[in-house]
């Protein structure tokens, strides 16, 4: 009992001096880089059709400015490519499964409370954007192109267009920032993304976690 009580009150102190120590953050500018991953999603459509994406790790960059201690703005731009199958069905040939990989751009506008004024704090943050999707599989025949080259000579390629989608996406999550150093900031968290898919495609949904490490100035 003797030695937990000295502890105890070594912890308190320190975690005290965390939470009430001086910050900088306060009408500064912040700049991160990310790392990120999303977990395993599935979602069925309509007519029998379904999605089931992997779990994958991508990256990405975000800024944002400080108005006070506590309320931030933040934009974050991320990529990821997660592998998926997905289950059509199609007039001629019924239910067609195919698999590939699915390429992820994600541009978000958050707003950030930090619910402590010191350097180390909780936060919670809420925005919104727009996901561009790219299935990678052709929609169909390609488009030749040909023009003169002064090292090969005459050259034709093939372009394919594949079928992508940009919609409406938008989100919340929770984490917690510690500032270090000088200006330096790391970051953790949790969030959820919805995108509000287009027509007949089910509505997806990307539960994500992100570490940011970056610096203000």
């Amino acid at each position: 009992m003797s030695i937990r009580l000295p502890i105890i009150f070594l912890f308190s102190v320190l975690f005290t001096t965390f939470v009430h120590a001086d910050t900088i953050r306060a009408g500064k500018w912040e700049g991160t880089f990310q790392l990120l991953g999303n977990s395993s999603e599935s979602s069925n459509g309509e007519e029998s059709s379904s999605l089931e994406i992997d779990s994958t790790v991508g990256f990405g960059f975000g800024i944002g400015y400080n108005f006070s201690s506590k309320f931030a703005l933040n934009v974050d731009i991320s990529f990821m490519e997660p592998e998926y199958k997905a289950v059509f069905n199609t007039d001629d040939d019924g239910l067609v499964s195919v698999s590939h990989d699915l390429s992820v751009f994600n541009t978000q506008i958050n707003g950030v409370w930090n619910f402590m004024d010191g350097p180390l704090t909780p936060y919670v943050q809420a925005g919104i954007g727009w996901t561009y999707i790219d299935s990678n599989i052709s929609d169909g025949p390609p488009t030749t192109g040909c023009w003169w080259d002064p090292w090969w000579g005459y050259v034709c390629q093939n372009f394919y267009d594949s079928y992508d989608d940009t919609t409406f996406s938008y989100g919340a999550g929770v984490g917690v920032r510690y500032e270090f150093g000088y200006r330096n900031v790391v970051k953790a968290s949790y969030s959820v993304l919805e995108l509000n898919s287009s027509g007949d495609a089910a509505d997806l949904q990307f539960d994500m976690w992100r570490i940011e490490i970056g610096r203000m100035f």
